[in-house]
């Protein structure tokens, strides 16, 4: 399986954008130029310039981007799944008086800090999960608009070829199995259910507790 996308600084090199357009990692990139990874972050901080082999390899993915570099379709949105909103919980009887307001306190910084948590980890696994729909969507536009058989010698057509079987190998190898969505859906309902434990929580305490206690 590819290592994740190798980041860098922010560039507006051809090489950059090809790789941000089709969500390819430095390694993958380099693997179709027939170069090295490093050889990829010199040419897309601009410290180094093309070969004439590597011009033509890449002018091929550059022609698939949009307007106006290329002549490709702009990528879709990709999107990742919108947070649940609180469980609408049952009002509490009235329990005759008024609780110790120091559990209940404790309860509520942990519920909060949990679901921050719970959050923050939701959002890595969208970020992923766009990424990895870029990836889908881009191999199926590299494998069929890349230059056919007639188009290229028989050697380049080969190594074409194989590069799209190792990434769709990689691609494939990333997808997200029926148990990783299972647990993101279970996730969500956590995140949805300990926020309404925390808006149910701070009316009981007379006050409001600031968030970042």
């Amino acid at each position: 399986m590819a290592r994740p996308l190798t980041h860098s600084l922010p560039s507006d090199t051809l090489e950059a954008a090809v790789r941000a357009h089709f969500g390819l990692s430095q390694e993958e990139l380099a693997r179709y130029l027939g170069v090295t990874r490093g050889l990829v972050a010199h040419l897309e901080a601009g410290r180094r310039p093309p070969t004439a082999a590597v011009s033509r390899r890449l002018g091929y993915l550059a022609a698939l981007l949009p307007p106006p570099t290329g002549h490709g379709p702009a990528a879709p949105r990709f999107g990742v799944p919108e947070p649940l909103p609180p469980l609408a919980l049952p009002a509490l009887p009235d329990l005759g008086g008024a609780p110790d307001a120091a559990p209940l306190r404790r309860r509520l910084l942990q519920v909060r800090a949990q679901a921050a948590r719970l959050r923050l980890a939701l959002h890595q696994a969208g970020k992923g999960s766009a990424l990895q729909q870029r990836r889908e969507w881009g191999l199926a536009l590299l494998r069929a608009a890349l230059p056919p058989a007639e188009a290229t010698a028989a050697a380049e057509q080969a190594h074409l070829g194989r590069w799209l079987a190792v990434l769709a190998a990689d691609i494939g190898g990333s997808a997200a199995t029926p148990a990783r969505r299972a647990a993101q859906a279970l996730a969500l309902l956590r995140v949805a259910a300990l926020e309404a434990e925390a808006a149910a929580l701070t009316p009981l305490l007379g006050r409001q507790v600031p968030a970042g206690e």
